[in-house]
């Protein structure tokens, strides 16, 4: 299983905009075949700020939902609305 967060901030004026793309993915990642969770948080002290923990079944699953449409339009739209570039946090997971 893979794990990812993902960590990334509205710029000012862009919040509902940015906010209102990510949870438009939510379903259809959610659908994506090796998808095992994925839930959209938002900073309640710093609104505008986001993080996606997503689980994924293998590497394989995780590269096939790089390709989605949807999740590459929402990439596109990050580059005018962020603040600063999208970070990626791979995790290793501990039991």
């Amino acid at each position: 299983m893979i794990e990812v967060i993902a960590a990334f901030r509205a710029k000012p004026g862009s919040e509902d905009k940015l906010r209102e793309a990510t949870l438009a993915i939510v379903e259809p990642t959610r659908r994506e075949e090796g998808c095992i969770q994925f839930v959209v948080h938002e900073d309640t002290d710093a609104p505008g700020t986001f993080f996606i923990r997503e689980s994924w079944r293998d590497q394989e699953a995780l590269t096939a939902h790089f390709e989605q449409p949807y999740l590459k339009a929402l990439v596109e739209l990050h580059k005018d609305i962020l603040a600063e570039p999208l970070k990626l946090h791979n995790l290793k997971v501990h039991a």
